[in-house]
């Protein structure tokens, strides 16, 4: 029989294969009895050769003539779903299809590779060449075998296999269809069309997380006590929100920006895995939801978002307070556990909630002692022990009107300026100095329960939101101070750690 060649990549290195065969069949020449063509106890797999008919189209039918497909992964029970009247496809079990429709993405390569088989190359029109060996291209035990049936009573049966060399290079997937002496290869996007688990087909309801309006994040126990919660302290339409987000269990205390922006977007971000069924009192038990492990609680406050639309419109929805809701249960395996969401159970990855559930919560509060961009600033009040009080403000400067030609027009944006008890100062100067100050960092933790002394010094800081926020130090030991923020102590600072403002100007 003639060997079939088996696909190889084009980017090996031919030149120095064909010296290493050249030196195999010299050395072969010399040994007395010759090397065996099969070790003992193995067989040597056939290598398909082209027939140089590369790329077509095997089926090519109107999504309208299709009936309904069949598809059965290795080692598993077939599932069949069938084509509804609007051109949806629906899950058959048990003579009645399901209420619900296939997944759309996953529906749409369906329906495309059965009204749309394409091939890669051709290995062999001859059945002889491969028909007997069809283990060496994985077509004995296909890796999926779908069944696509027409409207007019014809159907199709297509196998797709997977074959790589000794070495586990050169990988290729090979097909054959009933009734077709040909054997085909296919590309690794035609099998993930087709190799599609039961528990994929139906469709996700993701949860619409939306970061601009989130307000709240708790994490409960699975007896309802919450476990964490960072909370947003005004409105979600302030401009300097991000910076606003507060701790509120086990503790109270000033969130840290980054870590706050990290967890708005991997929220947003969350998606479901897999659908496993309807919520009943059997199904809670058996996944664990029954006494779930955790509850995580998205809040989103009233509010309206917008996006561009394909046309370029700006397109703005309203939103009423919503709150999204997951229930965590058991593990699936190691990596994936089941959800609770709505009345419905899903899988859901574990990384994706990893920094809710597991961050420690002292990584999430702000290790810095000012927390106010100079964009959201409008004023500081610095109070120290035995001296005067200093108020540092800042303003929008005016753009001033040129006469020039009789016509009145703007100058060009004049920028900010800095008052100091008043008094204007270097805006440069200030800015570079608050600059500084944001980059100061506690130098500790507390003990837990520690209790701050009167203040020697006190930074009040208004926001152009209207907020305000407090940091104040008071003595701890002769090298540090205690670090009360808005109302909360819980770290110590070396003494004289806090940068310097300007001073008058001269």
């Amino acid at each position: 029989m003639q060997k079939v060649e088996r696909q190889k990549h084009k980017d090996r290195r031919r030149g120095r294969l064909t010296g290493i065969i050249l030196c195999a069949v010299l050395l072969a020449a010399c040994v007395t009895g010759g090397l065996l063509l099969f070790r003992e106890g193995k067989e040597q797999k056939p290598v398909p050769v082209s027939t140089g008919s590369v790329s077509g189209t095997i089926i090519k039918r109107g999504e309208e003539e299709l009936e309904s497909i069949t598809v059965t992964q290795q080692g598993k029970d077939p599932w069949t779903v069938v084509r509804d009247e609007e051109g949806n496809l629906r899950l058959l079990t048990e003579g009645n299809t399901s209420s619900w429709s296939v997944d759309r993405i996953i529906g749409r390569a369906l329906t495309d590779a059965a009204v749309n088989l394409t091939y890669e190359e051709v290995f062999s029109d001859n059945p002889e060449e491969w028909k007997s060996e069809s283990w060496a291209f994985g077509l004995d035990e296909p890796m999926v075998t779908a069944v696509f049936r027409y409207t007019d009573g014809t159907e199709k049966k297509a196998s797709i296999g997977y074959s790589s060399d000794t070495e586990g290079n050169n990988a290729a997937y090979y097909m054959s269809i009933d009734g077709d002496d040909r054997l085909y290869s296919v590309s690794a996007g035609t099998l993930e069309d087709l190799n599609v688990t039961l528990d994929m087909l139906h469709p996700v309801a993701q949860p619409e997380i939306r970061k601009a309006l989130l307000d709240r994040i708790t994490v409960k126990n699975g007896d309802g006590t919450i476990r964490r919660e960072w909370a947003l302290q005004g409105k979600i339409t302030d401009r300097d929100s991000a910076e606003n987000w507060i701790l509120t269990v086990p503790y109270t205390y000033l969130a840290d920006y980054d870590t706050i922006k990290g967890f708005l977007d991997t929220a947003e971000n969350f998606r479901l895995g897999n659908y496993v069924g309807e919520a009943d009192e059997e199904s809670l038990k058996t996944y664990g939801l029954d006494e779930p492990a955790s509850i995580i609680e998205f809040h989103m406050a009233q509010g309206s978002t917008g996006t561009v639309s394909d046309s370029g419109v700006y397109d703005v929805v309203d939103w009423e307070d919503s709150t999204v809701t997951l229930v965590l249960g058991a593990h699936k395996t190691d990596m994936i556990s089941y959800a609770l969401y709505g009345n419905e159970i899903y899988t859901v990855p574990d990384f994706t909630l990893q920094a809710f559930l597991e961050t420690e919560t002292l990584r999430t509060v702000a290790r810095y002692t000012i927390a106010t961009p100079l964009t959201s600033l409008k004023s500081i009040v610095v109070e120290k022990q035995g001296e005067e009080a200093v108020v540092y403000t800042v303003y929008k400067k005016e753009a001033e009107t040129s006469e020039e030609n009789g016509e009145g027009e703007k100058t060009e944006d004049p920028g900010y300026g800095c008052l100091r008890n008043g008094q204007e100062i270097s805006y440069d100067m200030f800015s570079a100095a608050w600059d500084r100050l944001l980059t100061v960092t506690v130098s500790g933790k507390l003990p837990d329960g520690y209790v701050p002394g009167e203040p020697h010094t006190r930074y009040t800081i208004h926001t152009v939101s209207g907020a305000v926020h407090t940091v104040e130090l008071s003595e701890l030991d002769a090298m540090h101070d205690a670090v009360t923020m808005d109302g909360y102590t819980l770290f110590y600072l070396i003494k004289g750690g806090m940068t310097a403002l300007p001073e008058a100007a001269q």
